[in-house]
């Protein structure tokens, strides 16, 4: 049975690379609000750490802090 994507994760992850930091913010948080749903963000989203707008590298730790911690809640 083939894997099916979610299509949505997939386009939130591809905006994390847009120009436009409001686009680069809302789509991290859009990622830490979907959840567990979105744990194949967290490489992308550490990527992020590093932007040069302080917005997008606070909205992408919020981010990433939420998915790892779900990560290890759903491994134990």
């Amino acid at each position: 049975m083939a894997v099916r994507k979610d299509l949505l994760i997939e386009k939130l992850i591809e905006k994390l690379q847009d120009p436009d930091p409001i686009i680069r913010r809302n789509a991290a948080g859009a990622l830490r609000l979907n959840g567990a749903r979105s744990i194949t963000a967290l490489p992308a989203l550490m990527g992020l750490l590093t932007d040069v707008d302080p917005r997008v590298r606070n909205e992408a730790t919020q981010a990433a802090n939420h998915l790892r911690s779900l990560r290890f809640r759903t491994a134990a």
